[in-house]
């Protein structure tokens, strides 16, 4: 009885607790139970998308992966292409330089066949007989002054210069052209035995057959020459420019025109050709002594060159 007494007092306050816990059901059930099925759904979204993500990485990574392999592939080809127009860049630049040299050359020799040509056409430098026979330069001295200085010093002559002469030597050429300090034939020369200190020649000497160079024009020079008179001669290097165009560096046309000579006018002519032994050898049967090879292959214009010197014995006789 006591219990159920008790249980009468306290039926307001069990019954306010269960109105309290209703409401509070009532409260859980509208406003947290929607949000938090909202926040599972969410969550199951969020897990769905990433299990799908973690399906498609694969099959991305592999696309991507194509794509990149697919754009390396197309770099290194543009790369090549690249290289390969820089080299035909290149080359294009040496042919072009190689074109620009031989335009100058070919520029160059036609400014020479024209100045030898207005000098022929002006001056008439080689007469005709009515025979057909050519009549030799008669000898003439230009430059008495400078003729008469040089035998203080000892005479000089620079042979054949055409249109470069040289200081330090009397400049000799069949032709009166500026610069030219005596008129006369190689071979014909307007001074005595043993009256030269040097005799010079820069591409003249191939002009001549080897039996008139051993028969005539190497003894005359050599008696021209005083005592220890000494000889200088830059002539074709026949021997580099046959390795040269052996080894495929040197043109067929370069060692042609070289060997034969350019043949654009009178006294173009090569009709001899030397090697530095086969030099040697000619000066030495002239009586020269101490040959000498100064340069050899040396590389001027397109030709391949070499410079040789030889003197006369100091004790010498004439030569016969």
């Amino acid at each position: 009885m006591v219990h159920i007494g008790v249980a009468i007092v306290r039926l307001p306050q069990i019954r306010e607790s269960v109105v309290s816990i209703s409401h509070r059901q009532h409260v859980f059930e509208v406003d947290h139970v929607p949000a938090l099925l909202r926040t599972l759904s969410s969550a199951n979204n969020h897990q769905v998308d990433l299990d799908n993500l973690v399906h498609a990485m694969p099959m991305t990574l592999r696309k991507h992966t194509r794509d990149l392999t697919e754009l390396t592939a197309k770099v290194e080809a543009l790369l090549s292409d690249v290289s390969s127009l820089r080299d035909r860049i290149a080359h294009n630049e040496a042919t072009l330089d190689g074109r620009t040299q031989s335009i100058d050359y070919l520029l160059g020799r036609v400014e020479f066949v024209r100045r030898e040509l207005m000098f022929e056409m002006r001056y008439g430098a080689r007469e005709i007989q009515p025979e057909g026979d050519v009549i030799e330069v008669k000898a003439e001295i230009l430059s008495q002054e400078k003729l008469e200085a040089a035998r203080r010093d000892g005479i000089r002559l620079n042979l054949g210069c055409g249109h470069v002469p040289l200081d330090g030597y009397l400049n000799v050429d069949r032709r009166a052209l500026p610069g030219v300090d005596v008129v006369s034939e190689v071979n014909g020369l307007p001074f005595g035995q043993g009256e030269l200190a040097e005799i010079f020649s820069a591409h003249l000497l191939e002009h001549f057959p080897e039996e008139q160079l051993r028969r005539e024009l190497l003894p005359y020079f050599f008696g021209l020459l005083g005592n220890g008179g000494e000889l200088k001669a830059i002539v074709p290097d026949a021997e580099a420019m046959i390795r040269e165009y052996t080894n495929g560096t040197y043109p067929y046309e370069d060692l042609r025109e070289v060997l034969y000579g350019g043949q654009d006018y009178d006294g173009d002519f090569h009709f001899n050709m030397f090697t530095p032994d086969s030099m040697v050898k000619l000066l030495t049967e002239a009586g020269f002594e101490t040959p000498t090879i100064l340069e050899r292959g040396r590389k001027n214009g397109r030709c391949y060159e070499f410079e040789i010197a030889a003197r006369k014995p100091a004790t010498s006789g004439q030569a016969s």
